[in-house]
């Protein structure tokens, strides 16, 4: 009962604190847009709240790794980004460099809750190792999905300055439940100089420890494919005769896979099932089980069929985001753990971002090539995992976490 609490207490705090992160993004282009009238300047606000979290991300994963309270840095950090969403809700009226400077700082926080949090899922949710790490991956999917669909609506409902002021409400509320989870600092020393040597270690950690180097990257690869769906949806329905809108739709059916993995990962008898097989094993299935099934989705005859098929390998993608995240934790000594989280969430951001601007530079190609250089990232993520785990000895050289 104990545990089934502790899960509820966590989803109900990380979920919104994500859900924010996540949902951010709609409303500042849509207050730019109706308070502006500029779409241009939408995109250079979500531009500068998304920016800083990679250039800060070891900082705030040294912070947290050393703050003697994560608990009030965490709700610190979601004042800090409540406040900067409020002033950008009324962008226009608050001057423009002013909205800027306060999403810059909204920015530098939010690695604190995109990868810092997980990094506490072994104090928050004592116990069951793995299915803490299942309910992690949940709370990314349902607010990875949830967030701009909810954020949209929000608006249409209470404008889009409503909505940003909305969100920064919940991202407080948030911050608040996150009060109740049991973690407690990690004896760490926060002033500058052993700040810097925990992210030179951390670094270092990273760099030269094989597995954890071999997950970040694999990690990072797969999110190419990620950063490429948006476009290549949009240009496989053009391509089949339906309007732009549609390739929300296959968008829809992944995010949906994905969700419905996710919810059954975290059911007990199948956390137990996965929990048994070596994480990186199936990090890897997990993730080239994915590429397989979008390679479907690109040689299906009909549209209905690609978004089933695309539906099923958003089913996988779940378990591997799962065991990718337990892998983090036990290849990662305690003392640089937030660091590591932090900035291996960082590295799936700036690939997905490159996909994205690959997607847009090949957008000539033929839409079902595209996607099937979708899933090529998916596939790449076995052998990168796989590559040097041929022996006993791979398999022994993992540390203790």
């Amino acid at each position: 009962m104990a545990g089934r609490r502790s899960e509820a207490v966590y989803l109900a705090g990380a979920i919104p604190v994500r859900l924010v992160t996540n949902g951010a993004g709609v409303a500042l282009a849509l207050a730019a847009a109706t308070r502006l009238d500029s779409v241009a300047v939408g995109g250079v606000l979500i531009a500068v709240l998304n920016a800083p979290s990679v250039v800060a991300a070891p900082v705030i994963g040294a912070l947290t790794d050393a703050v003697g309270s994560p608990k009030r840095f965490m709700l610190g950090a979601s004042v800090v980004l409540a406040v900067a969403l409020a002033l950008a809700a009324f962008v226009g009226s608050v001057p423009l460099p002013v909205v800027v400077l306060a999403l810059l700082a909204g920015g530098c926080v939010v690695p604190v809750f995109i990868g810092g949090l997980s990094a506490w899922v072994d104090e928050a949710m004592p116990g069951d190792h793995a299915r803490g790490f299942a309910v992690d991956a949940l709370s990314y999917n349902l607010a990875g999905i949830a967030g701009p669909a909810i954020v949209a609506g929000m608006s249409a409902l209470l404008t889009a300055t409503g909505a940003l002021l909305a969100l920064a409400v919940v991202m407080v509320a948030g911050g608040l439940l996150l009060q109740l989870l049991p973690i407690a600092g990690r004896g760490g020393a926060a002033d500058p100089r052993s700040l810097a040597r925990g992210v030179a270690r951390a670094t270092r950690h990273l760099v030269t420890h094989g597995p954890l180097a071999r997950v970040v990257l694999a990690g990072a690869v797969v999110q190419l494919g990620g950063g490429m769906m948006p476009v290549v949806a949009v240009l496989v329905a053009v391509h089949r005769g339906l309007p732009e809108s549609a390739g929300g739709l296959l968008l829809t059916a992944f995010a949906i896979g994905g969700v419905t993995g996710a919810l059954l990962v975290a059911v007990p008898s199948i956390t137990r099932r996965v929990a048994a097989v070596p994480p990186r094993l199936m990090m890897a299935g997990s993730f080239a089980a994915t590429g397989v099934l979008t390679l479907l989705a690109a040689v299906a005859p009909s549209f209905v069929l690609t978004a089933i098929a695309l539906a099923l390998s958003g089913l996988p993608d779940a378990t591997g985001v799962a065991s990718m995240l337990r892998l983090r934790q036990e290849e990662s000594p305690a003392d640089v753990r937030a660091q590591v989280f932090v900035v291996a969430a960082g590295t799936r951001a700036v690939t997905a971002a490159i996909g994205a601007a690959v997607a847009g530079a090949v957008a000539g190609l033929d839409p079902s090539l595209l996607l099937g250089l979708v899933a090529v990232p998916w596939l790449a993520a076995a052998p990168i995992l796989l590559a040097r785990f041929r022996g006993p000895r791979a398999e022994a050289a993992t540390p203790a976490g």
